[in-house]
């Protein structure tokens, strides 16, 4: 037993939160992604939400990357629209103020 070795596995882990990949594998800082944002932006003559750009990234500059960490860089560039307000489609109406003035008669068993 003494001549054995145990041997831990590293793990690879995730890149690093400044560095994201492109589908070739090479390493993308989050400064070059932000001037991609940025050229999408220019570009196109309608604005762009967080979802769009992340399609919009890996179609045109072949980026695999996530929509969580686009809306980050989309928060830092300050390039976030605010969010709409779900109006609901039955609005909760206040009730009359009612008086009693019998009781109900078709509801009572005799």
């Amino acid at each position: 037993m003494s001549g054995l070795k145990i041997i831990k596995n590293k793990s690879t882990g995730r890149p690093k939160t400044c560095y994201y990949f492109t589908l070739s594998g090479e390493k993308i800082s989050d400064e070059q992604i932000k001037e991609y944002i940025i050229q999408i932006i220019e570009e196109e003559s309608i604005y762009y939400g967080y979802l769009k750009i992340t399609h919009a990234l890996s179609r045109n500059f072949k980026i695999n990357i996530n929509k969580k960490k686009i809306y980050r860089l989309c928060k830092e560039l300050n390039i976030l629209k605010p969010q709409r307000e779900i109006k609901s489609r039955h609005p909760r109406k206040i009730a009359r103020n009612r008086t009693v003035t019998a009781s109900n008669r078709n509801g009572k068993l005799i």
